[in-house]
């Protein structure tokens, strides 16, 4: 359905504006679906979901190594909780609202209806292309939207999944999918859709809102940023650490809620560094000569552009506590706990997204937030 990775431009202009028109007259059919049509296409793509529950999981792993257990976290249970919600909740979302209305409008009834945007399009990112390609869809589903889904090339074993998954539940002229590369992104963002939803960098966040600028469509940029840990002097040291490991641990650190950095109280500093080492190797330890079953950065370039960061910091005099170990042939660096990293290290500069942990030691709260907010 849709699979159009090596399609001239002409052809892909040309099949782009067959679903686009498909869909431009179906919207207006979905404006007066019941609650119980909408909640009915909500249980079927949660049973299609299921149904191939086993092909997300191998999928995951062909793309990025993902072990079930991230797959199963970052994939696959966002999407049934997702759903879930909505079925228990669509009908009163659905329902009008009475308001108050002012007084120079006496004698009139107020109410608000939540009415469907119309076309959507959802540009779903690499590092939880299932995940932020159904999440979106089931609330385009349940406000009766249609939609065309985009998932990122550099997963394509899961972007399939996505394809074969709505194909089973949808027709193309409510919900499809186009692969490809940015090519095709341009493409589509070159249509008037009612509403946009991307994930992803905030550079390409601001070429999809020009985009969405010039149709006056709405947007939903869920973009990234630096995600800093505070722990302070009362902190259990050992509690932190577990919980700092698991969540960079999840997805190799490629999701944007992962811990990206730590301020510490100076005098739990070294204590919190050893308890790192510790829950790192415990949790991510491997047989001597073997790479740990850890999620892998998702390609080359990226491989290249988490370790550029590590050996820019290291260059600046900062210091590996734990981990370090790289292997580019395998799109895998070993998660790493960084010391005394200077604040104009580009690993304090830019979103990681990556298995790198700079750990940094403070006095005073007050001075610990303006750094964040610097």
């Amino acid at each position: 359905m849709n699979a159009i990775n090596e399609l001239p431009p002409a052809r892909l202009n040309a099949e782009i504006d067959r679903v686009f028109g498909l869909q431009q007259r179906r919207k207006l059919e979905l404006r007066d679906t019941t609650p119980e049509q909408r909640l009915e296409k909500l249980r079927r793509l949660r049973a299609a979901v299921m149904a191939h529950k086993e092909d997300i999981l191998a999928a995951a792993h062909s793309d990025m190594r993902k072990p079930r257990v991230d797959a199963l976290l970052g994939e696959i249970m966002p999407v049934t909780q997702a759903i879930d919600l909505a079925l228990k909740q669509l009908k009163r979302w659905m329902r009008p609202q009475r308001v108050k209305t002012p007084v120079n409008m006496l004698g009139t009834r107020g109410e608000i209806r939540y009415e469907p945007k119309g076309a959507a399009l959802i540009i779903a990112p690499w590092n939880v292309p299932v995940f932020l390609s159904f999440v979106p869809l089931a609330s385009a589903v349940a406000a009766g939207c249609t939609a065309i889904i985009k998932p990122s090339e550099m997963t394509p074993a899961l972007g399939a999944v996505i394809r074969t998954i709505v194909a089973d539940v949808f027709d193309e002229a409510e919900v499809a999918v186009f692969e490809g590369g940015p090519e095709v992104a341009q493409a589509l963002l070159s249509r008037p859709f009612d509403h946009i939803f991307y994930t992803g960098n905030p550079e390409i966040g601001k070429v999809v809102m020009r985009a969405a600028a010039e149709h006056l469509a709405s947007v939903t940029l869920e973009l990234g940023g630096k995600s800093p840990v505070i722990i302070d002097e009362s902190a259990d040291v050992e509690a932190a650490a577990e919980r700092l490991v698991w969540g960079k641990l999840l997805n190799g650190g490629q999701v944007c809620v992962a811990p990206d950095y730590v301020l510490v109280h100076e005098s739990r500093r070294e204590a919190l560094l050893g308890a790192l080492d510790r829950q790192f190797k415990a949790h991510a330890g491997a047989e001597a000569g073997q790479l740990p079953e850890l999620t892998r950065i998702v390609n080359t370039r990226h491989h290249a552009r988490v370790q550029a960061l590590l050996d820019d910091a290291l260059s600046r005099g900062a210091r590996v506590v734990t981990g370090g170990q790289s292997d580019a042939d395998a799109c895998f660096i070993a998660p790493t706990v960084l010391t005394d990293v200077p604040p104009d290290a580009k690993l304090m500069q830019e979103e990681i997204f990556g298995p790198l942990l700079p750990v940094l030691g403070f006095q005073d709260l007050n001075r610990a937030l303006e750094l964040i907010n610097e």
